[in-house]
């Protein structure tokens, strides 16, 4: 995602607290080291170039010949889908009432509408539950491990060695990593990546057009969106 890279988020709603306010004059001073900032700003220019040449023209076409109903339908089942990614980081970081709650929107949705419906969004739960749901890349800053350095990955955008390997560790309880062919999984998870791809356009562009040096801007926003997201 741009989260994600920041990201194209896996957890079908975007980052609902990743606002532009959230890191303008407040930002925390908590730093992440830079040591391979030549490569990061290659491939910085690299994912933005893609992002804004590529993935937005692309997904214009695509929103253009496609209904909301369907793209919205499609972003609700990719969401419902990836559930045990959700509900396995509430357990493994002792959420157990947090995972009850994932696990209760799942059996709603799931009976209800196949997952095509966010039909649990507005029903009132026994504690408050982040819409994107926990990564492994939290439960491991939740267990202690800091980010490491910062370091920026083609088309996926900012990231860390905590949150690569959380990435890694995600991919088991992804549904995806499961189906066979993986050519035929990886097909369907890129389609619904980039089904739902529209918010972190959005964000990623106004960011670019605010910053005077987007690169900074887009490091100093990683940081401090992982250490709420860990931290909450």
């Amino acid at each position: 995602m741009p989260a994600g890279a920041i990201t194209v988020h896996p957890h079908g709603t975007r980052k609902e607290a990743f606002f532009l306010d959230d890191y303008d004059d407040t930002v925390d001073m908590e730093s992440i080291t830079d040591p391979l900032e030549p490569w990061n700003r290659f491939w910085f220019k690299f994912n933005n170039i893609f992002y804004l040449y590529v993935a937005k023209p692309t997904y214009q076409g695509y929103s253009a010949v496609t209904p909301h109903q369907i793209r919205d339908g499609m972003k609700n089942f990719f969401s419902n889908l990836l559930f045990p990614v959700r509900f396995v980081n509430n357990i493994l970081q002792f959420r157990f009432m947090e995972a009850g709650v994932e696990f209760g929107r799942f059996l709603i949705n799931t009976t209800t509408s196949f997952g095509f419906a966010n039909v649990a969004r507005d029903k009132k739960t026994i504690v408050q539950v982040d819409p994107s749901g926990e990564d492994f890349g939290q439960t491991l800053g939740r267990w202690g491990m800091g980010h490491g350095f910062y370091i920026v990955w083609p088309f996926i955008g900012p990231s860390s060695p905590r949150d690569t390997l959380g990435r890694i560790g995600d991919l088991f309880p992804d549904p995806f990593f499961h189906v066979s062919p993986w050519e035929f999984a990886a097909i369907s998870a890129g389609y619904l990546r980039f089904n739902d791809v529209r918010d972190v356009l959005s964000i990623y562009e106004d960011m670019n057009n605010a910053a005077v040096d987007p690169y900074i801007a887009m490091r100093q926003a990683y940081i401090n969106f992982r250490r709420v997201q860990v931290n909450r």
